[in-house]
C-alpha cells in the first residue's frame, strides 16, 4: 500500500462516527453529504520586464482590471442587498473602499514606474507588504482585513489574467461545503439552496464569512483545523452550529439522536424573531442594546428589538479609512448613529466610545514600539497624551448630540485622575463650540468603562466623576485572569464565571448604584444568555451586544422573572468560595433551564461549557 493510500485508508477508518470540535459561527443543526471544495483557481503570478514606453499601457491594463473588478463588486452589492441584508452588503462596499484606496493604488503603480515590471507582479509585492503587517497583529477584525485583501487582489489579478470563474456557483444539489477556509466572495456567491452548512480548518467567529454565514442562514462550524483530510466526497456528516461540533458518518442511533435535538432546535429558533410589543417587553427591568461600529448600516436594530446604542466603536473610523478622520467626517457618522439610535424608541440614546486605540488596535500614524502595548499607552491614556486629537473627536461628538440623544464613554480607566483630565478636555471642547455658536448637548452624560481591576475595586470613586459605568467583560476578564484571549495556549483561563471575575463585576454594580449611577454590560459576554442573566441578576441595568444575539437573549428573559434573578444572584453568591467557574457555569446554566418551558429545546439551544483541563 503506498503512503497516500495508507493515509486514505487511515482518514476512512478515523471518520466513522468520529466527533471532532471547532468554533461554533453560526446556528443550526444539519445533515447532508460532503462536499470538499478546495479554493478558487490558483493564481500564478507571472513576473517579466515591462519597456518604460510601455509603462502607460500597463497601467492602463490596471485601470481597466480595476474597473471590471468594480462592477462586479457593485453587482455582489446588489445582490446582498437582495438576499440578506445591507450589512453584508457593507462588507463588498469595504471591498470598494480596499480597491480604491490611494495608498494601495499609488504604491502599486509607482512599482511598475520604478521597477519596469508588469502590474500583476508588482500587486502581489504591495499586498504582500500589507498582509505581513495585519499578520502581526492580534485583534480578529484586523486579521479579517487580510482576508478582504486576499478577495480584493485575487479579483483583480483574476481580471488582469482572465480567469474569472466562480466555481462555488456550479454547485447544484444541497450539499454540507467542507474547505480550508473561504472567501467573503465565495461565501457570498453560494447558491443559498445547495449550501446546507459550511465546515472549515480555519476561520473565526469574527470573520466576515461566519457574519455572511449567519445572515443567510446557514449553519457554520470553523477552526476544525484538518476537517478537509478526514472526510472524503459524499460522505454523510452531522453538522451542529450551535456547539461547534460535526460528526463524519454518523451511524444509526447517532443521527437518529441528531434528528430529534434538530426538530427541538428549530422549532425554538423560529420564535425568535418576535417582535411588536413583545420586543419592547423589559419583564425582569434590564434594557438590551446594540453593539455598533462605523461602516455597519443600521437597517436592523429595530427588528433585533434593540432599544439602543449601548457601544459605539468609533476607533474603527480611523481603523478602516487608515487616517485620522477629520472634524466633519467625523460628526457625520456620529449624527446619522445618534439619529439610528433615536428612532429606537422613548429614552433610546447612542452611546459614544472615544478612541479605543492600541493594545492589538492599530491605526494609522499612530506609533506603537511599545514592548508590551496591552499594558502601555493605549485607550484614554493615548488620548490624554494625544489632546489635540481627543478634543477633535469631543467637538465632533458634542456636535452629533444637538441631533439626539448621545453619551460619551471613556475606556480602559484605571484611575480617578484619569477621569478628571478627561472630562476637563471635553470642558475644553465644550467651550470651543460654544464660543463658535455651534449648538451641542449642555449636559451630555459622561461615563467610564470598567475594564481593568483597579477602576472595578475603585469604582465607587469613579462613580463619583461620571453618569454611568459600562464593564467591558472581554478586557477585564483578560488583565483579572493575565490571560491573553486571543492566545490559544491560554484560553482555558479566560473565563467570565470565574469566582475573581464575578466578584468584579457584583462590587462594581453594588458600588455604582450605591452613588445612584447605573452599570451596563457591553462585553461579548452579554450574548451569552446564561451570562446575561447572571449579570442581570447581580443588578447591571443593560447589556449591549451585536443585534443578532438579542432576539435569543430576549427569549430566555421572558421566560424569567425578577423573584428568579434575586435567587441566582444569592446561589452564586454563596458558592463563590468554593467553585470553579466551569461549577459556576454549570449552576448558572442549570437554574436557567429549570425555569424555562421546552427546557429540552433550550438545553440544546444554551448548550453546556465544556471542561477544560490545565
Amino acid at each position: 500500500m503506498t503512503g497516500a493510500s495508507a493515509k486514505s485508508a487511515r482518514a476512512a477508518t478515523a471518520a466513522k462516527n468520529e466527533s471532532i470540535s471547532g468554533l461554533a459561527v453560526s446556528r443550526g443543526l444539519v445533515s447532508g453529504p460532503v462536499l470538499i471544495y478546495g479554493g478558487g483557481h490558483e493564481l500564478v503570478v507571472p513576473e517579466y520586464s515591462v519597456a518604460p514606453e510601455k509603462t502607460a499601457a500597463e497601467l492602463a491594463r490596471y485601470d481597466a482590471a480595476r474597473l471590471e473588478t468594480r462592477r462586479q463588486l457593485e453587482s455582489l452589492v446588489s445582490e446582498l442587498d437582495a438576499r440578506t441584508d445591507s450589512e453584508n452588503a457593507r462588507i463588498f462596499a469595504n471591498h470598494l473602499m480596499i480597491l480604491d484606496d490611494v495608498a494601495v493604488v499609488g504604491a502599486v503603480q509607482d512599482v511598475v514606474r520604478r521597477e519596469n515590471i508588469n502590474v500583476e507582479a508588482a500587486m502581489r509585492r504591495v499586498v504582500d507588504g500589507y498582509r505581513k503587517s495585519f499578520a502581526r497583529m492580534n485583534d480578529p477584525y484586523l486579521r479579517e482585513r487580510v482576508r478582504d485583501l486576499d478577495d480584493v487582489e485575487r479579483r483583480v489579478l483574476g481580471n488582469l489574467l482572465g480567469k474569472t470563474d466562480e466555481p462555488l456557483s456550479q454547485i447544484d444539489r444541497p450539499m454540507i461545503l467542507v474547505a480550508d477556509d473561504l472567501t467573503p466572495s465565495e461565501t457570498a456567491s453560494l447558491p443559498r439552496s445547495a449550501i446546507l452548512g459550511i465546515a472549515t480548518n480555519r476561520g473565526s467567529t469574527t470573520s466576515h464569512v461566519a457574519l455572511l454565514a449567519r445572515s443567510m442562514g446557514i449553519p457554520a462550524v470553523a477552526g476544525l483545523g484538518d476537517i478537509t483530510e478526514r472526510v472524503s466526497p459524499g460522505d454523510e456528516m452531522l453538522l451542529d452550529g450551535t456547539r461547534g461540533v460535526v460528526v463524519i458518518a454518523p451511524d444509526e442511533a447517532t443521527a437518529a439522536e441528531f434528528a430529534k435535538r434538530k426538530k427541538a432546535v428549530d422549532a425554538l429558533l423560529a420564535e425568535f424573531g418576535t417582535s411588536g410589543a413583545e420586543t419592547a417587553a423589559r419583564p425582569i427591568g434590564v434594557s438590551l442594546l446594540a453593539n455598533v461600529q462605523p461602516g455597519m448600516p443600521f437597517d436592523g436594530l429595530a427588528e433585533s428589538g434593540a432599544q439602543g446604542i449601548g457601544l459605539y466603536r468609533s476607533e474603527y473610523l480611523w481603523i478602516n479609512a487608515e487616517r485620522e478622520p477629520g472634524e466633519d467626517e467625523q460628526t457625520a457618522a456620529y449624527v446619522a448613529a445618534v439619529r439610528a439610535a433615536s428612532a429606537l424608541g422613548d429614552g433610546a440614546r447612542c452611546v459614544f466610545r472615544v478612541f479605543d486605540m492600541g493594545g492589538d488596535k492599530f491605526a494609522n500614524g499612530v506609533k506603537n514600539a511599545e514592548m508590551n502595548p496591552f499594558l502601555g499607552n493605549r485607550s484614554l491614556r493615548w488620548l490624554l497624551a494625544n489632546r489635540h486629537v481627543f478634543r477633535t473627536q469631543l467637538r465632533a461628538m458634542l456636535r452629533a448630540s444637538a441631533h439626539g440623544p448621545a453619551a460619551v464613554m471613556y475606556p480602559m480607566v484605571a484611575t480617578r485622575e484619569e477621569l478628571r483630565e478627561a472630562n476637563a478636555v471635553l470642558g475644553e471642547a465644550m467651550e470651543q463650540l460654544h464660543m463658535a455658536g455651534i449648538a451641542f448637548d449642555k449636559s451630555i452624560p459622561k461615563g467610564a468603562m470598567i475594564e481593568v481591576p483597579s477602576a472595578a475595586i475603585n469604582a465607587k470613586g469613579l462613580a463619583r466623576e461620571v453618569d454611568f459605568l459600562s464593564i467591558g467583560t472581554n478586557d477585564l476578564i483578560q488583565y483579572t485572569m493575565a490571560a491573553d484571549r486571543g492566545n490559544g495556549s491560554v484560553a482555558y483561563l479566560y473565563q467570565p464565571t470565574n469566582p475573581a471575575v464575578i466578584r468584579l463585576v457584583d462590587g462594581t454594580v453594588s458600588a455604582a448604584h450605591e452613588m445612584g449611577v447605573k452599570v451596563s454590560v457591553c462585553g461579548e459576554s452579554a450574548s451569552d444568555p446564561v451570562l446575561a442573566f447572571l449579570w442581570t441578576a447581580l443588578g447591571v441595568d443593560s447589556l449591549s451586544m451585536s443585534s443578532g444575539f438579542i432576539p435569543p437573549v430576549r427569549k430566555v428573559f421572558r421566560a424569567l422573572a425578577p423573584a428568579d434573578a434575586a435567587e441566582l444572584a444569592d446561589a452564586v453568591r454563596a458558592s463563590l468560595d468554593d467553585s470553579s467557574a466551569e461549577e459556576i457555569y454549570e449552576l448558572c446554566s442549570a437554574f436557567i433551564l429549570a425555569r424555562l418551558p421546552a427546557r429540552e429545546s433550550f438545553e440544546e439551544f444554551i448548550g453546556k461549557p465544556r471542561k477544560r483541563s490545565i
